[in-house]
């Protein structure tokens, strides 16, 4: 007969007692996502546990100093080629009594099934028969263990219970923990003895579910010692700078150690920018790339929020040298070159991101990272090139030939013509029949267009001289007129006698119109302004001669 069902539904302990009240002979198996489990049961009695990270009972005799492994080793080899198994040896050899063993695995089983039983999720179904061969640990099996469903299913809901007080402090199996300095076990605890060994223990290097599996017949008991410690304050969890010393104190001699330190510091404080460096360095030696720029990444993506550009180019750089074709480094590479004006930088670094994209045929990626480059790199020849080419590949050739024939045009102004032959032969390449590319090109061969730029720089030169000739011979007649102007002012000025009777404004006047009236001219340059100067220092002695008489005549 075989049942199975859903453990949301029916209670684990339901489900044994079950079992045990009709006294059914099988294996219950139950899976879930914490892994899978066996039970057997005889005669509705539990016989054996199975579980992927169970240790086998030999282990735990050897774990527990119940006996050495060098005895352990020589009971193996006698082992070889007989029906009898390794336990069997040992209590032979009298390496220990066979009623401490029987004792020693029951209180293993009975730990290990309750455990089970207080933390069982997922599916389970019961195949009634006898022992699966080869699912059982055979020292166990020899044992012919029969335990009570009842006792267990009472120890595994007084864990329950103890279990939400223990992880108020013990959140996560994966944490480290530390003893405070100058701490010691509280006097009144469960059990001293157990106490000072994890103390001992308690340098941080451990996790709390490889500190616990070191007391493997006291594994409850460790849990619940251990969350006692962090209530009391006796421990603490370990810091991220705690597990960085013993990651570097490891990385040489034992770097896997080292990097199951930094992975797990880094659950806890995943931002810590030396245990990720720690990261990238240990999985690049250990041969995992991806991790180690997965590391790099993060590491540059940290540096940039802070605006430490130069160490976020650094993490970047290492990441392209781990994983040269991922796409997100060029572009971070790409967007830090832009951001700093790296404008050549720019220009590889797009030109390489380019090619990533066009690989799996991302062609409108592609367009999209040159049109950005042209942005800022609008004289690049090859920049317009590969943008047509992309837009040729994105399906939109009109548009390619239509940019091609534009910049040809600017480059041709610019007497470029190396470059624009390079862009109209791009054009014929898209569109043989391309009548102004072939005809441009034809002229750039044959330098036409060379020839007539020479031809209009000699017109220009022909038309400014002429400009300049014409002006001259303007400001000459203009400067004739203001002579003869200037020698009618003289005889004016003469006929009337005005400096000789001191109508010295009068003359000034005379000046003064003449000067307004021929502003382009030498003469009101040169000779007016000395003139008009006289008149004004006459002008100004006459006054300070009359100045003395007015005042004798007061």
């Amino acid at each position: 007969m075989t049942v199975s069902g859903d453990l949301s539904t029916i209670d684990l302990a339901d489900l044994l007692q079950n079992i045990e009240s009709h006294s059914r002979t099988g294996t219950l198996s139950l899976r879930s996502e914490a892994g899978d489990a066996s039970l057997f049961f005889r005669d509705g009695r539990v016989a054996m546990l199975q579980r992927p990270n169970r240790p086998s009972l030999v282990d735990m005799l050897v774990a527990t100093g119940q006996v050495t492994a060098k005895k352990v080793e020589a009971a193996r080899k006698k082992q070889k080629g007989s029906r009898r198994c390794v336990a069997e040896w040992l209590v032979g050899a009298r390496s220990l009594t066979a009623e401490a063993l029987r004792e020693f695995a029951e209180q293993q089983l009975d730990e290990d099934v309750a455990d089970l039983i207080a933390d069982a999720k997922g599916e389970f179904e019961f195949a009634e028969g006898d022992t699966p061969v080869g699912e059982f640990d055979p020292d166990e099996a020899s044992l012919q263990l029969s335990r009570a469903v009842a006792p267990l299913v009472l120890e595994a809901t007084r864990r329950v219970d103890h279990w939400v007080e223990i992880r108020k402090f013990v959140p996560s199996d994966a944490m480290h923990f530390r003893v405070r300095p100058g701490q010691k076990a509280p006097a009144d605890c469960e059990d001293a003895e157990t106490a000072a060994s994890l103390l001992q223990l308690l340098d941080g290097s451990r996790s709390a579910l490889e500190l616990v599996a070191m007391f493997p017949d006291r594994r409850f008991l460790a849990w619940k010692l251990l969350a006692e410690l962090v209530r009391d304050h006796v421990a603490r969890p370990a810091s991220g700078d705690d597990l960085l010393a013993l990651v570097k104190a490891a990385e040489h001699d034992d770097p896997q150690r080292a990097r199951l330190l930094a992975q797990r510091a880094l659950d806890s404080e995943p931002h810590h920018l030396q245990l990720l460096a720690a990261e990238a360095a240990l999985a690049e030696q250990l041969g995992d790339k991806n991790a180690a720029t997965a590391a790099h990444k993060l590491l540059a993506h940290l540096h940039l929020e802070a605006g430490r550009a130069d160490e976020a180019l650094t993490a970047l750089t290492e990441g392209k040298r781990l994983s040269p074709a991922d796409p997100s480094l060029w572009e971070r590479s790409l967007q830090l070159a832009l951001t700093q004006g790296r404008r050549q930088d720019a220009l590889r670094e797009g030109l390489r991101l380019v090619e990533l994209h066009r690989g799996p045929g991302l062609h409108a990626r592609a367009k999209a990272v040159l049109d950005r480059l042209l942005s800022v790199e609008p004289n690049a020849i090859e920049l317009h090139v590969e943008f047509a080419r992309s837009c040729v590949d994105c399906g939109t050739s009109d548009e390619a030939v239509k940019h091609l024939a534009r910049q040809g045009k600017v480059l041709v102004g610019a007497e470029n013509y190396v470059g624009a032959r390079t862009l109209y032969g791009e054009i014929l390449a898209i569109d043989p029949n391309h009548r102004e590319a072939a005809v441009s090109i034809e002229m750039i061969d044959k330098e036409e267009f060379a020839r007539r730029r020479a031809r209009r720089r000699r017109w220009a030169m022909v038309a400014s001289t002429a400009c300049a000739g014409l002006m001259l011979g303007t400001l000459a007649c203009l400067d004739v007129v203001a002579r003869v102007a200037c020698i009618e002012a003289r005889s004016l000025i003469a006929r009337e006698r005005m400096v000789e009777h001191g109508h010295h404004r009068d003359a000034l006047a005379v000046w003064e119109r003449l000067r307004a009236e021929h502003p382009f001219s030498l003469v009101r340059w040169l000779e007016v302004p000395r003139e008009i100067a006289d008149l004004q220092d006459r002008i100004a002695e006459g006054v300070a001669e009359r100045e003395p008489g007015e005042l004798r005549q007061r």
